[in-house]
């Protein structure tokens, strides 16, 4: 009785220590749960003509290249390293019910110098998808925002330029990214 006593009580700590990590990776490998009810729909900025946002996607990896093919300077507050690639986590937006809703997110920082983008100019980065947590099955678009920079704007607060978004398509299928 005494063994069952001693060994036991160990037993069932082992065990505890044992189921925890499955336990927690059960909890983060299902998917978030996407309700409209409890979502705000995506506000409906127009991309500006020339500036396009592709996406190139492997398994569970996806990379943005935004280009300006137009004839302006663009700007963004987006951070840039020193090899000019974003560090950015791009807008989610899922459609639900045939409307589209802002994915919500984690809190997360980045740091850098702002993006300046002249005509003729791309620049890309491997899309983080982290802070939206694991999202289920459907049809989603990643956005990118930005200001058009003229001389006459420069002058104009940022908050009185108008604002274009530019977007791009994916699905995820059984878990995996996949062009839409």
């Amino acid at each position: 009785m005494k063994f069952l006593k001693e060994w036991g009580k160990l037993c069932v700590m082992a065990a505890l220590l044992l189921a925890a990590p499955g336990v927690l990776l059960w909890y983060t490998s299902r998917p978030v749960v996407l309700n409209p009810a409890e979502l705000t729909p995506a506000e409906t900025h127009e991309s500006y003509p020339g500036v396009e946002l592709l996406l190139d996607i492997t398994g569970h990896q996806m990379t943005m290249t935004l280009e300006n093919n137009s004839n302006t300077q663009m700007e963004s507050g987006a951070s840039v390293d020193q090899n000019r690639n974003l560090i950015k986590t791009p807008g989610v937006d899922v459609l639900l019910d045939g409307v589209w809703y802002n994915v919500p997110h984690k809190t997360y920082a980045s740091a850098g110098v702002g993006l300046e983008l002249a005509p003729g100019e791309e620049v890309s980065l491997r899309a983080s998808m982290s802070p939206y947590g694991k999202l289920p099955d459907g049809h989603y678009r990643l956005s990118f925002g930005y200001w058009k920079q003229t001389p006459e704007e420069d002058r104009t607060p940022l908050s009185q330029r108008p604002f274009y978004v530019s977007r791009a398509r994916f699905d995820i299928v059984n878990g995996k990214y996949v062009p839409a």
